[in-house]
């Protein structure tokens, strides 16, 4: 080993084998380094598995997408293949929140994968199932000029399953009608159900049934108002009407509501010139102006009349008691103000508030003879709207009075506006 050259062809040897060695690696690098490929599989399904019957699961989400690595082969059949699967296995937790791994199966072991995102937080709750009562959704705006509507649901309600506390959220459970504008005939048609919270946001719920039939009725706008009945002219000679009366005590007028708004009555105007004695005529009325018809044309008059008595050759006795019973059949009129007005059969689960007239108060007129007023007291007269079986919404109403028969009623105002909503 004291020999030089042989230390240097020695080191020499080593030197050589050591290069060799070092460029046999970095060529098999490189060699495995270009068959290697990356990719991303996109919009990969992720199953779930829970006890779907009694739970409810909210956190998964449909699809990720999968980062896989590896030999250009592998990647490919991944690819072409797609045999493989991602899942979120919950059968052992507990409800609650929970951050849970996406797991993968199938994929190849020479293939690096990993999901985006590697996580997710999930909530697992109580299924429950709760009834709730549908609300028909469409602007009124749709409807013609001058039109108003009534709806009907069936079914009223439907089953609303989901998770505990999204039901606990739901406000409003809605069937919604989309139409163009113009609407000025009734119809009826299929509506999907919309389950909303308060704050109109559609809620991950399932609904049994997703649809009910709505039916929609169209009809002018339109009101009842009672009938006032005027003398005009002058009887006959030796005619004395004594009064007119009709069994007719309301028409339905139709046309624009601020036409219709500013009547509260109907004038009757009776020729009495052309009465020649007791009975029944008929009377056309007068279509007010802008108003475009009314319920019925003509209305039937009762005239009660008497002739004048000949050339007296009575008693004066007789004479007396002919001046009585004319006084006894006059017609006066009896006032009731500050009335207020009830309302009658309304569902407790609903709450009525009056829009017209305002806080529900109207007067009434009571028309009859002195005998028949004298007594009657406010305590008598019974003033109410029937609200069974009534909806939510806005709905108008007519005002029904209950009293004494043998007089004649009028109300300041034919029909109550109320709001309906639930208590």
């Amino acid at each position: 080993m004291n020999n030089p050259w042989l230390l240097r062809i020695v080191t020499l040897t080593f030197a050589i084998l050591l290069f060799v060695s070092v460029k046999s690696d970095l060529e098999s690098d490189h060699q495995n380094s270009s068959n290697n490929a990356i990719d991303v599989l996109r919009d990969v399904p992720v199953e779930v598995y829970y006890d779907d019957e009694n739970l409810v699961v909210t956190g998964v989400p449909d699809t990720v997408d999968v980062n896989i690595q590896g030999p250009a082969n592998f990647v490919t059949s991944a690819k072409i293949m797609k045999d493989y699967k991602l899942f979120v296995d919950l059968r052992e937790l507990p409800m609650g929140e929970h951050r849970v791994a996406i797991s993968q199966e199938n994929f190849s072991e020479k293939l690096k994968v990993r999901t985006d995102p590697v996580y997710v937080n999930v909530v697992i709750e109580e299924k429950i199932t709760q009834e709730f009562r549908v609300d028909l959704d469409m602007n009124e705006s749709l409807l013609a000029e001058n039109y108003v509507m009534t709806s009907s649901v069936e079914p009223r309600t439907v089953n609303v399953t989901g998770a505990k506390s999204v039901i606990q959220s739901i406000g409003y459970v809605k069937a919604t009608i989309s139409s163009e504008k113009g609407i000025d005939k009734s119809f009826e048609q299929e509506a999907s159900v919309r389950v909303l919270d308060l704050d109109l946001n559609k809620l991950d719920v399932s609904v049994e049934p997703r649809t009910v039939n709505v039916k929609v009725t169209v009809e002018e706008y339109s009101k009842e108002v009672p009938i006032s009945i005027s003398k005009k002219g002058t009887p006959k000679e030796g005619l004395t009407i004594n009064a007119l009366s009709t069994a007719t005590q309301k028409v339905r007028v139709y046309g624009p509501r601020s036409v219709l708004d500013k009547i509260d009555r109907l004038n009757v105007d009776v020729d009495v010139s052309k009465i020649e004695d007791t009975g029944t005529i008929s009377v056309k009325m007068v279509v007010p102006e802008g108003v475009t018809k009314l319920s019925q044309d003509k209305i039937d008059i009762k005239a009660d009349v008497t002739s004048a008595a000949p050339p007296s050759t009575g008693t004066d006795e007789a004479e007396k008691e002919d001046e009585d019973t004319a006084a006894a059949d006059e017609l006066t009129e009896k006032s009731f103000a500050e009335m207020k007005i009830a309302v009658k059969g309304l569902p407790e689960q609903l709450a009525s508030s009056f829009e017209t007239p305002t806080d529900g108060i109207i007067s009434v007129v009571a028309k009859g003879t002195p005998d028949a007023l004298k007594d009657i007291q406010s305590g008598d007269i019974s003033i109410y709207v029937d609200a069974q079986n009534i909806e939510v919404g806005e709905r108008i109403l007519p005002i029904q009075i209950d009293g004494p028969s043998n007089v004649e009623w009028q109300t300041s105002e034919s029909e109550a506006k109320l709001m309906i909503k639930d208590a």
